[in-house]
């Protein structure tokens, strides 16, 4: 009797196993969610369509991309401390910034190398670079990199200024703009401008002079506008000067003005954005292989291509994109030089905050002058 009651109870199991679970959607049980925080410009909607494709065929996984968009580097912490973000986009001076340790406080994940094949590809300067490598372990991937430059309208100045000291120029006094929350880099280039070696730009007792808050101030006051976040083309237009990430400069051609990004003999600072992989994918490693894959998209000649040079407008950051450049985007991005940027880029340190607070009160002083 019982071994019949058996016999019956798994016939029906089966039969309703057999005929009522393919009832249900493959992605309902292989659906998958991966959170972004990051820069728009970072993940492009025709970036997300494809690399969702790529996930159902490679790994028959039914992907959703839960995307918000940072404002503001500050954002990035609060949001692994929370578990709120699977994939960031924190620029080189983030990591090891004392006020976060990312890496230390094992907040992001380290990265399996053998699914981001394209990580081959990256410059030699930026591969394995300090500010994210830790026992050989490597934590990030580059996407883009860029000055914060001097830019200069050719129709002015025909010959491309050699100095940062321009700025100081009794010539250009309200014919110039810059960054308003760039405290940081307007900092660091009056450093640079007054002879400042590379390790001492952002030493808040060797800056904290007078000599050094006048010329601070002078920038300021002397300004004609202070464009925020980032600089766009009205912001630029009809002026002779001005601090850039270079963004603008397409628009500004497009506008009728064709400017160019000098290079100062006192060096130029400099950004590398990034993604790196939260630890909430740490037990997840089917999902962190599916972060991976997106990594190495970023990696691709076509992101850096049409994504990061011509749609952002800024330096890619892969070695393998020679032969897919104009003569123009080679000149200006100085391709043909591979140590350029190693060369003549100086990466923003990561400020301890003794130096942050005191760079912020020697900023917020200059403001003051500002009318």
């Amino acid at each position: 009797m019982k071994k019949r009651s058996f016999k019956t109870i798994h016939f029906v199991f089966l039969f309703v196993f057999v005929t009522i679970f393919p009832m249900f959607s493959v992605s309902s049980v292989f659906a998958e969610t991966l959170k972004f925080l990051a820069w728009k410009v970072y993940v492009p909607e025709e970036y997300q369509k494809k690399f969702i494709q790529l996930v159902k065929e490679k790994h028959g996984v039914d992907l959703k991309l839960d995307i918000k968009y940072a404002t503001t580097p500050d954002e990035f912490f609060p949001a692994l401390r929370d578990n709120k973000a699977d994939i960031i986009t924190p620029s080189h001076n983030v990591p090891r910034d004392s006020r976060y340790q990312l890496i230390k406080h094992k907040l992001v994940l380290p990265l399996n190398l053998e699914n981001i094949p394209n990580y081959k590809n990256v410059e030699s300067s930026l591969q394995k670079a300090a500010y994210c490598t830790e026992g050989g372990a490597v934590y990030a991937v580059p996407i883009a990199r860029g000055p914060y430059g001097l830019a200069y309208n050719t129709a002015i100045l025909p010959e491309a200024p050699k100095s940062w000291n321009i700025l100081w120029d009794p010539r250009f006094k309200d014919k110039y703009a810059i960054g308003k929350f760039q405290y940081e880099e307007n900092i660091f280039s009056t450093a640079l401008a007054m002879g400042f070696s590379r390790n001492d730009i952002s030493n808040y007792k060797k800056l904290n002079t007078p000599k050094f808050q006048e010329k601070l101030a002078q920038l300021v006051a002397n300004a004609h506008g202070m464009w925020e976040i980032e600089d766009k083309p009205k912001d630029l237009k009809g002026l002779s000067l001005a601090t850039s990430w270079g963004d603008s400069l397409n628009g500004l051609k497009e506008m009728g003005e064709i400017w160019k990004m000098a290079e100062p003999v006192e060096g130029t600072t400099a950004w590398v954005d990034n993604f790196m992989i939260s630890r909430t994918l740490k037990d997840k490693p089917k999902l962190k292989q599916i972060a991976e894959e997106w990594l190495n998209i970023v990696l691709s000649d076509e992101y850096q291509v049409y994504v990061v040079l011509r749609g952002i407008g800024t330096l890619p950051v892969i070695t393998t994109i020679m032969d897919k450049l104009t003569p123009d985007e080679i000149a200006r991005f100085r391709h043909d030089d591979p140590d350029h940027f190693k060369n003549n880029r100086i990466l923003w340190p990561s400020l301890g905050k003794a130096d942050r607070r005191g760079l912020k009160r020697l900023w917020d002083k200059a403001m003051k002058t500002r009318k």
